[in-house]
């Protein structure tokens, strides 16, 4: 099993079990050393699987898309994949994106409802737009990661966040790429400015 699905695998297992990412980071921080996926060994992503499937967090069950047309082979399925692969996400996810970007519950005058499956999606600017959706999610979520590292420097927590931003923004910046960016930036001068000082 390569290292994505194995990255893939422990995500969605540990969903089940922690509802909080600072509790799933500890519990993977005490099986193995380390809190963040990336900095695991493959040994370790698999002792993960192992106490996963142990737990009954991941059941072996036929993939989502037996049965089914399979998935267009093309440049784009394959760049979807990937990014799936890297966050962590199942296809249902990126399905959701299609259903929304293709015309959703159809509710616009003379639209008909979205399209539920990637492999029914056959226009080409659905596609990248999904995409670029995908990519506006790993830009979240790599901002994300890179604020918490800027606060562990910093001696910080996100409630530090919280302190500077204005009070409507409070709770609601994690999924706001504009202000994701700001903090990133503004973290790193906070700790460009305390190493000066030291």
């Amino acid at each position: 099993m390569n290292r994505n699905k194995l990255i893939q695998l422990v995500h969605v297992g540990a969903a089940k079990l922690f509802s909080d990412e600072d509790d799933r980071r500890n519990w993977q921080k005490l099986r193995t050393g380390h809190s963040s996926c990336s900095n695991m060994s493959d040994a370790d992503l698999e002792n993960l699987v192992a106490e996963l499937r142990r737990q009954k967090a991941l059941v072996k069950r036929p993939p989502r898309h037996a049965g089914r047309v399979p998935f267009n082979p093309s440049s784009y399925m394959t760049k979807i994949e990937a990014q799936l692969a890297s966050m962590g996400l199942s296809w249902q996810y990126a399905e959701s994106i299609a259903y929304n970007i293709t015309g959703g519950k159809g509710k616009k005058p003379n639209s008909s409802p979205g399209i539920k499956r990637l492999e029914w999606v056959r226009k080409s600017e659905h596609f990248r737009a999904i995409i670029a959706a995908l990519d506006v999610e790993q830009e979240k979520r790599g901002n994300l990661a890179g604020i918490d590292k800027l606060l562990r420097k910093l001696g910080e927590n996100r409630t530090h966040i919280d302190a500077m931003l204005p009070e409507h923004m409070c709770g609601k910046w994690q999924r706001n790429r504009a202000w994701l960016r700001h903090i990133v930036e503004v973290l790193a001068n906070e700790c460009a400015a305390s190493q000066e000082d030291v």
